[in-house]
């Protein structure tokens, strides 16, 4: 196998590779949930839009790419299958998150329950439509072997 320019040869065998995967997604995940911490943090201290652009465009374009490369490969997660019951759970798991946040910055118990309701809405559309996707990739990939 030809090399591109600049790359050299791995020399690591197969259990450094695994090892090493491990790190990066340990590393990657820990990360994302400090960069989340981070603007939190921020938010209740009060810090304008501003001053959260640069985490939050980090977030945004680490959170589509993730997305958009587990639902090309047909990945749902490692853990859990995809499910209309999980899909809930983890939409109200970000809508409790948002209305605590929302409720702690404005101080406006109506304000923290629509921002909720929002985001639990917004994320159950987004997971419904992964999950469709998903299930529609794994066909397809599974038809893709049963033809080889």
């Amino acid at each position: 196998m030809k090399l591109h320019p600049g790359m050299k040869k791995n020399v690591l065998d197969e259990r450094e590779m695994q090892d090493m995967y491990r790190i990066e997604h340990t590393g990657l995940w820990g990360m994302y949930a400090l960069l989340i911490a981070a603007i939190v943090v921020q938010l209740l201290m009060g810090a304008q839009a501003a001053q959260l652009a640069g985490e939050v465009i980090v977030v945004a374009v680490v959170s589509v790419a993730l997305f958009v490369a587990y639902a090309r490969k047909g990945i749902w997660d490692a853990h859990d299958r995809p499910s209309r019951r999980g899909n809930a759970v983890h939409a109200a798991v970000s809508a409790v998150g948002v209305a605590a946040v929302v409720l702690c910055v404005r101080m406006n118990v109506w304000t923290a329950a629509a921002a909720g309701a929002a985001m639990f809405l917004a994320c159950y559309a987004l997971l419904e439509v992964m999950m469709r996707y998903v299930a529609a990739r794994q066909e397809a990939q599974s038809r893709e072997l049963d033809d080889e």
